[in-house]
């Protein structure tokens, strides 16, 4: 294990049942504001290879990963299909060599794209490796008034479009089996059917994602075993998916189950013998998303096979 880590390091995490995964620590004073906002004051925050979550976690129980190990890892369990998501985690950790062009990436996955070239702009530079992992964000002053810079106008506070604003501490999601008319498109009220407004995207993949967290939360990232609350929480999330994904036009669509993975943690809990009692749902909804998990893995396997 390792205490002396700084940003843009190759760690090692490991979470709740899950084995070890690649990750990189990122720099706190960039992370999305949902994120952000669960920091805490011991935990530096890292950034999961092959998986679009964080976790915050003592640097004193992350292990340094190094090339040699990672190609080792990938030698001995590249056959294994149990283990394909964690290695091509791996696969993914081999090529990392560039953090800038990491984090780039990584802000243009969460449509923060204009957040980051703000950032570059303010301090000046490329945004590169080896800060102090615990540095957070800091109030930008206003000289003449001497008070802090309405958030709205400061680039380091905005919003970040994918993520929800007040739904995070909301117990429900409101989703509807018959949310959408057809092709995608809801009709404003007293609108003509000339007016359609497609469903926006990114709300689609905002939602995914917050159901991803929510039951990872409650059944994988803990130490404890889930509370009656978290229990009877993922009950209602995963029949709410169930309604809205076995229908003509799904919510959770291809673009859905790309972006957010919620197809990789239905796998998990379904292999994880102590969260018997969510398998059942679990492989219903997998069922109705059989179609469309193919479908990735083809895009996957044909990823892989591109020079």
């Amino acid at each position: 294990m390792t205490k002396d880590i700084r940003t843009g390091d190759l760690v090692l995490c490991k979470v709740g049942s899950f084995p070890p995964w690649p990750a990189v620590v990122f720099p706190q004073r960039l992370l999305r504001n949902d994120v952000y906002r669960k920091r805490k004051s011991n935990c530096v925050a890292v950034c999961f290879f092959n998986d679009p979550t964080y976790y915050w976690e003592q640097p004193g129980r992350l292990k340094q990963l190094d090339q040699d190990t990672i190609h080792s890892f990938i030698s001995d369990h590249n056959k294994n299909a149990n283990q394909r998501e964690l290695v091509n985690a791996y696969k993914e950790a081999k090529k990392f060599d560039n953090f800038n062009v990491f984090l780039q990436e990584k802000f243009d996955e969460e449509n923060r794209l204009k957040d980051f070239k703000a950032f570059e702009k303010s301090e000046g530079s490329r945004i590169v490796a080896g800060e102090d992992p615990f540095i957070g964000r800091t109030k930008v002053v206003n000289k003449r008034k001497k008070t802090s810079i309405s958030p709205k106008n400061d680039p380091e506070s905005k919003e970040d479009p994918q993520q929800p604003k007040k739904e995070e501490t909301k117990p429900n999601i409101q989703l509807h089996k018959k949310r959408r008319p057809t092709n995608d498109t809801e009709v404003k009220p007293g609108a003509s059917n000339k007016k359609k407004v497609k469903l926006d995207y990114s709300r689609k993949i905002e939602i995914s994602l917050l159901f991803r967290r929510r039951i990872q939360r409650n059944l994988i990232q803990r130490e404890t075993p889930p509370a009656e609350g978290d229990i009877k929480e993922t009950h209602e999330l995963l029949n709410r998916i169930y309604e809205n994904s076995d229908t003509k036009r799904p919510f959770f669509d291809l673009e859905a189950l790309r972006e957010s993975k919620l197809h990789k943690l239905l796998k998990a809990i379904v292999n994880d013998p102590d969260l018997e009692e969510f398998h059942p749902s679990c492989k219903e909804i997998l069922l109705t998303w059989a179609d469309i998990i193919t479908e990735l893995k083809k895009e996957k396997s044909q990823a892989l096979s591109t020079p």
